[in-house]
């Protein structure tokens, strides 16, 4: 038994097969390796999509809720000013509200 060569018995194995069978012998490991490159390659390209696609949505999510925030503390303003019948005036950048701060008041 210890005459036994694994490369060699392969090697026999291989050369006393059909053509067609050494032909697809030879090309299904190939084929294997690029469809499984290629389905890696599509998974990595959904997922950038899907990352992308959910910033902007974030992104419009935040910037709606930033109007939101700013319409309401013009509306304060002008509540608290007591004058009637004047609309609130747009707000300048500085007056903008800053998440940072409690209710938006300095």
């Amino acid at each position: 038994m210890d005459d036994y060569n694994f490369r060699a018995d392969l090697l026999d194995t291989f050369q006393s097969a059909p053509d067609a069978i050494k032909a697809l012998m030879l090309i299904l490991p190939l084929a294997f390796a690029l469809g499984l490159l290629g389905l890696l390659l599509h998974h990595r390209r959904a997922a950038r999509r899907m990352e992308r696609q959910d910033a902007m949505e974030r992104a419009a999510c935040e910037a709606e809720w930033e109007r939101m925030m700013e319409a309401t503390l013009a509306d304060l303003r002008w509540r608290e000013d007591g004058v009637t019948g004047r609309s609130p005036r747009p707000l300048k950048k500085d007056e903008r509200f800053d998440p940072t701060l409690m209710l938006g008041r300095n």
